[in-house]
């Protein structure tokens, strides 16, 4: 599986952009990211070559429209600026990068592309669309652990970790978690809030490999074992989540 000249297209494309930008330069940093994951779940899998190469395709391209929204907007949050995975599908009509597919596969990476952020995937798509839909979300996700534990705070969220330290988990999203259900963006409220719905990700987990990736590097709680909340209501809080997850993950 090759897929070196569309990864180019897309680093050439990015450096169009202010890579200096310490934005531009994380979505940069994940996608390669994430499509080193897509490799790993998907070779795990004994998938045909066409569905990895595909997958692949999603993972490269899954968040091309970040640059502009970021340009445009200065801000990650969709809420306040444009969903950014339907603007990375225009991105990738606009520019042509999908062309050399033919038609049904260019639309069931765009189809997978546009899903990727979803709470839920769309009904009623084929098993093909289907199985790259869950690819690039877990893929994505995997990944996402790692941007939350390394990345510059202020770059991901807009808000620095001593802000976070003093935040709740507001009673909606404590009881999602709880639940075992991804938490809606529309409900967060804090950062903190922000924070428990990534890790209720592992809700969403949808292919043994994925899991086991996020599992081996251990990004999904690091940001909690080194914060120091000061509420005690919090603490308490997010004992019980984090207790509750690893119980969870022991099924695994």
């Amino acid at each position: 599986m090759n897929y070196e000249k569309e990864l180019n297209g897309f680093l050439e494309y990015a450096g169009h952009y202010d890579r200096t930008n310490g934005m531009i330069e994380l979505k940069v940093v994940h996608t390669l990211r994430v499509a080193e994951v897509m490799d790993r779940i998907t070779a795990g899998l004994d998938l045909p070559d066409e569905t990895r190469y595909l997958a692949a395709l999603c993972a490269v391209f899954h968040d091309i429209g970040r640059f502009e929204q970021v340009t445009r907007y200065g801000t990650y949050n969709d809420r306040r600026s444009v969903n950014h995975a339907v603007l990375s599908c225009e991105v990738l009509r606009e520019n042509g990068f999908l062309e050399h597919l033919p038609g049904k596969q260019q639309e069931m990476v765009l189809t997978a592309i546009e899903n990727h952020n979803k709470l839920t995937i769309d009904e009623g798509l084929d098993e093909d669309t289907m199985l790259l839909a869950k690819l690039i979300r877990d893929a994505d996700k995997v990944d996402i652990f790692r941007v939350f534990a390394e990345e510059e705070m202020v770059d991901t969220m807009g808000e620095m970790i001593e802000m976070v330290e003093q935040e709740t988990v507001t009673d909606e999203v404590f009881e999602h978690f709880m639940a075992h259900e991804c938490v809606p963006k529309d409900i967060r409220r804090t950062g903190l809030d922000i924070w428990v719905g990534f890790l209720a990700f592992f809700y969403d987990m949808n292919f043994p490999q994925s899991m086991k990736i996020a599992l081996e590097e251990g990004y999904y709680r690091r940001q909690f074992d080194h914060a120091e909340f000061t509420l005690p209501e919090t603490r308490e809080r997010v004992e019980a989540i984090l207790c509750e997850l690893e119980s969870y993950l022991d099924r695994f």
